[in-house]
């Protein structure tokens, strides 16, 4: 079973999951331009969308150890298409030139991220805790990749 595995996330950055938490979560004010502001506009709402999950990500790293593989792939799948709805909103929005690299940090680690849910998802169907692990670890890393570009955009936008 690979649910004592995927448990590796707390040890190898929970603080880093709960700092994700914080990764796309707050966008508000005003805006100089109308660029910026539409900007701004969306990318709250998916920020939002993103803190919601990576905490119900959170929680279930937490309780991995007391389900079975299935309910693991189950729940992560749920995660994974949840976390891709948002990323396909993300990746319409258009951002003011100014913050277009870290827009592009955060959406290219917001990718990875859920390609990484989705190795979980293929880890726990295969009862492969090697591959669980890998996935977690990298999870940990894309999303601190994510974290920190938006924490840049977010200063930028004056929120």
């Amino acid at each position: 079973m690979i649910h004592n595995h995927i448990r590796v996330l707390p040890t190898v950055g929970m603080a880093a999951l709960a700092a994700a938490v914080a990764l796309l979560s707050a966008c508000g004010g005003s805006s100089a331009s109308n660029q910026t502001a539409t900007f701004k506009s969306g990318y709250d709402p998916v920020a939002n969308q993103f803190k919601r999950i990576s905490i119900v990500i959170g929680s279930e790293i937490r309780q991995a150890s007391s389900q079975s593989d299935a309910q693991l792939a189950a729940r992560f799948h749920t995660f994974a298409t949840r976390w891709q709805t948002q990323l396909s909103r993300l990746q319409t929005l258009k951002p003011p030139p100014s913050l277009a690299t870290h827009y592009n940090t955060v959406a290219g680690a917001a990718s990875r991220v859920e390609s990484d849910l989705t190795g979980i998802v293929a880890a726990a169907r295969t009862h492969n805790a090697s591959a669980a692990k890998q996935a977690a670890a990298s999870l940990v890393a894309d999303i601190q990749t994510a974290k920190a570009a938006s924490t840049k955009i977010t200063n930028a936008l004056g929120t």
